[in-house]
C-alpha cells in the first residue's frame, strides 16, 4: 500500500486509516513528491494507493501553489482499481480523470467548512466524526474488504446496523448526512457524481 498523507495537524485523524497495516510506504512531505510518483509508477496495478489530506477538484493539495497529486500527475493513477481518495472533492478529481476506487466528496472536517456550507455541527461533533470515520475505514481496510463493500458499508452505517455487517452505526446528523452521502465507489471511472456534489462543484 502506498500512502500520500502530508504531515498536517488538521488531518492527523487520517492516520487511523492506515496505521497498523503491513507494508505501507508512507510519503508525508512535498519534498518526497517525485519519490512518491516513482513508487506509484513502479507498483503493481492492483496495489492500493491512498491519497489523504486537503484537496480541491484539481487534486490533493501539497502547498498553496503545488499539488501533491494534481491534474499533471493524474495519468499515473489511471487503470488502477484500488485508489482511495479522502480529501475535499476527491470524487470530482476522480471523475475528471476517470479514476477508479473509493472517494470522498466535499468532506467537512473543520468548523469553518461547516459554517461556509451552512451545515449545523459543533466543533466537538466534527472532531468525533473525523476520528470515527477514519477508524471505521481503517478497520475495513485492515480486514481486506473490497472498496465496493467499504463504500456500501460506510454509507449503510448511517442506518441501523445489520446482523451481518458488524459495523457500529453512525449517528444520522446534518454533518454525517452531508459527508457520508458524498462517498462514492467508482468501478469504471465514468460514474456520475451525487447530484448534491455536482451542484457544489459547479460542473468543473
Amino acid at each position: 500500500m502506498i500512502v500520500l498523507h502530508l504531515s498536517d495537524p488538521t488531518t492527523r485523524f487520517l492516520h487511523s486509516i492506515y496505521e497498523g497495516i503491513d507494508g505501507v510506504r508512507l510519503f508525508t512531505s512535498l519534498t518526497q513528491k517525485q519519490e512518491a510518483l516513482k513508487a506509484i509508477q513502479a507498483a503493481p496495478k492492483d496495489e492500493p494507493i491512498l491519497l489523504l489530506g486537503h484537496g480541491t477538484p484539481f487534486g490533493l493539495i501539497g502547498t498553496f501553489t503545488e499539488y501533491f497529486i494534481g491534474d499533471a500527475e493524474a495519468d499515473i493513477l489511471k487503470d488502477r482499481p484500488n485508489i482511495v481518495g479522502i480529501f475535499c472533492y476527491a470524487s470530482t478529481f476522480a471523475k475528471r480523470h476517470n479514476l477508479k476506487g473509493f472517494f470522498s466528496g466535499m468532506f467537512i472536517s473543520e468548523p469553518a467548512e461547516a459554517h461556509i456550507l451552512s451545515v449545523s455541527a459543533t466543533p466537538q461533533e466534527i472532531e468525533e466524526m473525523n476520528w470515527a470515520f477514519s477508524g471505521k475505514l481503517g478497520d475495513l481496510l485492515r480486514g481486506n474488504t473490497s472498496l465496493e463493500t467499504i463504500a456500501a458499508t460506510l454509507k449503510s452505517s448511517l442506518s441501523a446496523p445489520s446482523s451481518t455487517s458488524g459495523t457500529t452505526p453512525t449517528p444520522l446528523t446534518p454533518l454525517t448526512s452531508f459527508n457520508y452521502s458524498r462517498l462514492t465507489y467508482r468501478k469504471t471511472g465514468t460514474e456520475p457524481l451525487p447530484e448534491s456534489e455536482n451542484y457544489l462543484c459547479f460542473n468543473v
